[in-house]
């Protein structure tokens, strides 16, 4: 299987980003399973009063690198991971645990400087990078900047792209904007991928050779 780690240091609609990019990716033909490594279980819940066409397990652990691969079902072991990891400013064990596993690390965050200080302090580069010993390649997994909860016409876009482009970061050209339609996701709502950003996001991951 093939694991899209979605983290951040702190809330930033993470389990909203991980729902559309499973149902983007389901209905693009893979086989999907969503990952719910947050405490708080908002994906499960989601999953579990609603009609996703996809499992979501719940797996907030810090043995995640240990325990998931060997739960993974029959006919999925050529499929697509996604996971919900909790905000890494408090939940560092199992965010390393995750990317110890993951083949590709989407840090999500808004297009705000105020944001970018705060995964600076973390430090997020330095946390994904520590993992990398601990992995089968000893390196760390492919990293990808989605911003995102962006609201319309705001000038720091493109001032908060630069910058993290000259501070090393590979940040996707896909934006997923602050509107009502992905705003709106919760317990029971009705997701619907074809045509949305995370559809655009899926075709500019495959369109970089990031998935298998």
């Amino acid at each position: 299987m093939f694991y899209i780690a979605n983290v951040s240091p702190r809330s930033t609609g993470k389990t909203t980003n991980s729902t559309w990019m499973c149902h983007a990716l389901h209905e693009r033909g893979r086989k999907v399973i969503g990952y719910d490594a947050d405490d708080s279980r908002q994906f499960s819940r989601w999953q579990a009063t609603s009609t996703y066409p996809f499992p979501v397990q719940q797996a907030a652990t810090s043995a995640f690198h240990l325990n998931v691969p060997q739960l993974v079902p029959a006919g999925y072991e050529d499929g697509v991971g996604v996971v919900d990891v909790g905000h890494l400013e408090d939940h560092q064990a199992v965010g390393a645990s995750v990317l110890r596993l993951a083949d590709l690390a989407v840090i999500n965050i808004p297009p705000s400087m105020n944001e970018v200080e705060r995964m600076e302090e973390l430090p997020m580069r330095e946390f994904i990078q520590s993992v990398a010993p601990l992995r089968m390649d000893s390196q760390p997994p492919a990293t990808w900047v989605l911003l995102c909860k962006a609201p319309n016409g705001v000038s720091e876009i493109g001032q908060v792209r630069d910058y993290l482009v000259s501070e090393g970061y590979n940040v996707f050209t896909t934006v997923v904007p602050a509107v009502v339609r992905y705003m709106r996701t919760h317990e029971g709502a009705d997701v619907q991928a074809k045509g949305s950003v995370f559809d655009e996001l899926v075709t500019e991951m495959e369109e970089r050779g990031l998935l298998p």
